[in-house]
């Protein structure tokens, strides 16, 4: 990125080093990059297990390529779309190994790359005379977790609602 802002006539920033905002957009970027993939693959093997003979119907109805995403393809994508929410936000409560990739260590400049799963390795695995503490915060990522979870399907109207017959 430097390399491309020095090219334009721009001064390299140093992205992990003083400003939070450039170092957590490296993190987010990372993650992105990491994650993408495979959400692709989850929705790729999602629209293949979408019967063509709906596609079909809706092609005779009279629906272009947008309706037919929009009606028949994204409802049926519902499934797919809340497993892969439910994922992402465990990935995102579980980054330790993003931050360790960019900075090197679990002790960021200014804690910057500070994640709550490395906050616990910090004083679970570093600092053992604190291994309570470290319980403690995994408890409550625990907690955290299953709230953000129950209320994410509730949202979603997996859990919760009765069908209507």
């Amino acid at each position: 990125m430097n390399q491309l802002l020095v090219m334009l006539g721009g001064q390299p920033i140093a992205w992990l080093k003083y400003n939070r905002w450039t170092a957590m957009f490296a993190m987010v970027l990372l993650c992105c990059w990491r994650w993408t993939g495979m959400n692709i693959l989850y929705y790729m093997a999602g629209l293949k297990s979408i019967p063509g003979e709906l596609y079909e119907a809706a092609e005779i109805d009279g629906a272009g390529a947008v309706q037919k995403f929009l009606h028949v393809g994204w409802p049926l994508l519902k499934p797919t779309t809340i497993y892969v929410l439910t994922i992402s936000i465990y990935a995102g409560l579980s980054m330790f190994t993003e931050s360790l990739m960019i900075f090197g260590t679990n002790n960021s400049p200014k804690n910057y790359g500070l994640t709550i799963v490395g906050y616990l390795y910090r004083y679970g695995f570093e600092r053992v005379d604190k291994f309570g503490f470290a319980s403690a915060v995994g408890l409550v990522l625990l907690a955290g977790a299953m709230v953000i979870t129950v209320a994410q399907l509730y949202i979603t109207g997996t859990i919760g609602r009765r069908k209507e017959a």
